[in-house]
């Protein structure tokens, strides 16, 4: 089977040669066939199953394992805190310039903070897509969004990752809600 597919990549290979394409044509080709096999850069955090083939975006979800937020809004003494500078434009997008994504469907007219939140309502509400299956074996339930499915997963799993970082406390949670509210209540 291999020796078909390094046939093909030549026969490829070859074709692009043939017709005078670019060399920076092949060249992304030869990129992309390597990227899809082995240079992906993987989540240090355990049981976080996320890669990428670029450190940047790496970089961007590993700060949702920390509790650093480093990005703070300096509007009219608004003291509110992110982890990625893309919430905290966000925060000032709906917040202070009041900017809003108004749905068109029909007579809906709901408004959203980010084209996002739009997006995801069109497709729960008004076309009743749920796009993210779960694939063990004798469940199948379908979830409008991917943290939808990895929340449910987790009941599989009985992986809890949300970790109370009080002092002699220690207690887990399956979602982060959960933890927040444990830390309401008891600390």
């Amino acid at each position: 089977m291999q020796c078909k597919v390094q046939l093909k990549i030549q026969i490829k290979i070859q074709f692009v040669y043939e017709y005078h394409c670019s060399d920076k044509m092949l060249s992304n080709h030869n990129t992309i066939n390597t990227l899809n096999t082995y240079h992906y850069k993987h989540c240090f955090w355990p049981k976080c199953h996320y890669k990428t083939p670029f450190e940047v975006d790496l970089n961007k979800h590993q700060l949702i394992h920390s509790n650093s937020k480093q990005f703070k809004c300096n509007i009219n003494n608004c003291s509110n805190m992110y982890k990625t500078n893309s919430h905290l434009n966000n925060h000032k997008n709906g917040v202070h310039f009041n900017k809003k994504f108004v749905c068109d469907w029909s007579e809906c007219h709901k408004q959203f903070a980010t084209k996002d939140g739009l997006n995801q309502h069109k497709r729960c509400v008004h076309l009743s897509e749920k796009r993210f299956k779960c694939n063990e074996e004798k469940c199948g339930k379908r979830f409008y969004g991917k943290s939808y499915l990895i929340s449910h997963k987790r009941i599989h799993s009985g992986e809890k990752p949300f970790v109370c970082d009080f002092i002699d406390c220690r207690k887990c949670f399956t979602q982060k809600c959960g933890l927040t509210q444990h830390k309401k209540r008891h600390h």
